[in-house]
């Protein structure tokens, strides 16, 4: 990979010019009254840093932000990154419009890499190219997708919402693949608690109201019977009945996921 996030954010200062005190006339003796001349600063935020600073920022931003706004900017956001989708597989590629209009070589790296990776997988068969965002932390990934403040690009978002989707995948697969079929499933809701917990609010406000408290409530049920049903839990890797890691596709978003292992796990529980 030619340029890895982690180099993307160690060149997002602040670059800070300052321009020197410009020498008196009259450096000795200045006539009295003369106000002591002032030195002229002038402060550039470079677009890395901007950009940067929305991701930062976007936390704050979602705590102070109603249900009803939070539910409204999620929706936006993945109709925003389906339609971009179905623009690159239509060849709309106006180079133009969908990289960063700045001069900041950073950001215009960052927007290439995304626009060549969206573009590749539209390609059939799809062309793999390196994610710029792989590896970045889920929280971080999940600002650039919701971000509303326009400091990052259609290409970027898809982007970082392929990363999202893909480490969320391998989450969920893992639970996935360790439901029981008649046993104990208690660290499967668990599992979907602890996910739920982490999300930023944007993402918390794609579920129900009570969505944790009814999670929460299954996996206390199952706590409560785990003791002689603890026999009967049977491991995956010889059930014959094993899931397949590979049960999500493509079109399915972060939430609908959870939502099929929850199902499957409600399925083939003892609750």
């Amino acid at each position: 990979m030619d340029m890895s996030i982690k180099s993307y954010q160690a060149s997002t200062q602040a670059k800070v010019s300052t321009q020197e005190k410009p020498p008196s006339s009259n450096p000795v003796n200045l006539p009295s009254g003369d106000a002591t001349p002032k030195t002229t600063e002038t402060i550039t935020i470079s677009d890395s840093a901007r950009a940067l600073y929305a991701l930062s920022n976007a936390d704050d931003k979602q705590a102070s932000m109603s249900n009803r706004d939070l539910k409204g900017q999620y929706a936006k956001a993945q109709s925003d990154v389906y339609n971009f989708g179905q623009r690159i597989a239509g060849g709309n590629l106006n180079n133009e419009d969908l990289l960063p209009k700045t001069d900041d070589p950073a950001r215009l790296g960052l927007g290439q890499q995304s626009l060549d990776y969206a573009i590749g997988l539209s390609k059939r068969p799809p062309e793999k190219l390196p994610n710029p965002f792989e590896g970045m932390a889920r929280n971080g990934l999940s600002n650039i997708v919701y971000d509303d403040s326009g400091a990052y690009t259609d290409a970027e978002r898809y982007a970082a919402y392929g990363e999202l989707s893909k480490q969320d995948e391998t989450y969920f697969s893992k639970l996935y693949a360790n439901i029981t079929n008649g046993g104990d499933n208690s660290e499967i809701f668990k599992g979907i608690m602890d996910y739920f917990d982490d999300l930023p609010a944007v993402e918390k406000a794609a579920y129900p109201d009570g969505f944790r408290d009814s999670i929460k409530s299954l996996y206390q049920e199952q706590l409560g019977q785990s003791g002689p049903l603890a026999l009967l839990r049977q491991s995956t890797e010889n059930n014959s009945d094993k899931f397949s890691p590979s049960f999500f596709n493509k079109e399915q978003s972060p939430d609908q996921m959870l939502q099929a292992v929850l199902e499957k796990a409600i399925a083939l529980s003892t609750v």
